[in-house]
């Protein structure tokens, strides 16, 4: 992309009279292979481009996006953007970064975060990883069906530039995996499932292991028993942990702060975990997909403990919503091509305890271990909390049966309190927490 061409844009936004403007640029290259039941089901590449023009005059802001970048579709795009500014309501809020707090980076600073993989391969290389991954499951006699592997690899280019005299350029790679098969026949029948998403494609790790390992989970969970309504400790799989942390930063997004609509809305400074717990939000770890250096206003991103010692210390926030609550940007501005800035986390995971999953389970003399969750119903207003799951009866610390069909219910202040982690964290996904026991939540079954 010819840099000069977006800083047009913006100069010619300014010309027809906004008082501020910003481009944003994103160009995608990918590619992906998937099998079902070992027959090719996809192999195929892509490529988009794809831009966002703001303006802001006073108070006011709108944003329009296009594919489409022949010059008499742009001009017409910031004529149609003018009007549209003219005729939504004010935002007292709005605006770009002050000069004075932008930050930048250097292309050494973005080296060090390791988020480009040099390495392309070609749609023969993806076909044969979904190959190995799909067809390490089907050698399993007892898995019947499959819904698929695919192995995809994708690049991304960014550029995005403001009047304030913010500059972005830079460049990600992402390589993952997805498989979906199915257990038994007729009415004994369960779904098991895997994902991973890397920078590198040689990350993707030992994809014959990972297909063997999501049969012998599948096969875990067949002959699944309901059981009776009840209160109970349960413990949180690694794999579904971080729904929880999920639900905490939502709720601490700083839109919904200021809306007063969050749980949380009077919690800062206050504890909510017990003390030896912390929840950080790390957007400089090497090798991760929502690392950065700074965020989309230009903000520097930094190290956060979200809970510190079981402290809520943190609204993560945008410049908007910083201006309107009157608190410090904190670096976790996003966004689309065609959206405005939204808040969101980078790397966020809980930091590991002292014992393993598997001593976490001896303490326990009836229980559940999760390791599904479907559905979700969450008061955002007051943390009432509702997921329908799956997983393993717990009878005198060991596994007694698979169990299905329940729904785990309790408060997220209550479920936060009481919440002690296991020493399993892998940062895998942008979300990330170790198993998690929970303290005497309602299991509604029969």
């Amino acid at each position: 992309m010819d840099k000069n061409f977006l800083f047009d844009i913006v100069h010619k936004l300014k010309k027809k009279g906004c008082d501020e403007a910003d481009v944003f640029f994103v160009k995608n290259f990918s590619m992906s292979s998937s099998r079902r039941l070992r027959q090719l089901e996809k192999n195929e590449q892509s490529e988009s481009i794809e831009i966002g023009i703001r303006g802001i005059i006073g108070k006011k802001q709108s944003i329009i996006s296009t594919n489409n970048f022949e010059l008499k579709n742009i001009n017409n795009l910031i004529d149609k953007l003018y009007e549209m500014i003219t005729l939504v309501p004010d935002n007292e809020f709005c605006g770009l970064a002050e000069k004075n707090i932008i930050s930048s980076f250097t292309k050494e600073d973005y080296k060090k975060l390791d988020l480009f993989d040099k390495k392309v391969p070609c749609l023969d290389e993806l076909l044969n990883k979904a190959a190995q991954l799909e067809d390490s499951t089907l050698d399993n006699k007892f898995i019947t069906n499959s819904e698929g592997a695919e192995v995809a690899w994708s690049r991304s280019d960014y550029f995005l530039i403001a009047s304030n005299g913010m500059f972005q350029e830079f460049s990600k790679t992402s390589s993952s995996y997805i498989l979906a098969i199915l257990a038994g026949e007729k009415e004994n029948m369960e779904r098991e499932y895997d994902y991973k998403s890397e920078v590198y494609f040689d990350e993707l790790n030992d994809l014959e292991k990972v297909g063997k390992e999501t049969a012998e989970k599948a096969i875990a969970k067949l002959n699944s028993r309901k059981i009776k309504t009840c209160k109970t400790n349960v413990i949180y799989d690694s794999r579904v942990s971080s729904s929880l942390l999920n639900n905490l930063i939502s709720a601490s997004n700083a839109s919904l702060i200021a809306r007063g609509t969050s749980y949380l809305k009077d919690k800062l400074g206050k504890r909510l975990f017990n003390s030896t717990i912390n929840i950080i939000d790390d957007p400089l770890i090497p090798k991760k997909m929502r690392s950065k250096i700074i965020d989309c206003e230009g903000i520097k991103c930094i190290k956060k403990k979200i809970i510190d010692s079981g402290q809520l210390n943190y609204f993560i926030n945008t410049l908007e919503q910083s201006r309107q609550l009157k608190s410090k940007p904190t670096g976790n501005a996003a966004r689309g091509v065609s959206s405005t800035p939204y808040a969101s986390p980078s790397n966020l995971f809980l930091e590991n305890g002292e014992i393993s999953k598997k001593e976490m389970m001896k303490d326990i003399k009836e229980g559940l271990l999760v390791t599904e969750l479907m559905g979700s119903s969450i008061n955002m207003s007051n943390g009432d909390y509702s997921r329908g799951a799956s997983g393993f009866w717990i009878d005198n610390g060991e596994i007694s049966f698979p169990v299905s069909e329940v729904t785990i219910a309790g408060n997220l202040l209550d479920i936060f309190s009481t919440l002690r982690p296991a020493n399993d964290l892998k940062l895998n996904f942008s979300i990330n927490a170790p198993s998690c026991m929970v303290e005497n939540l309602t299991i509604a079954g029969i």
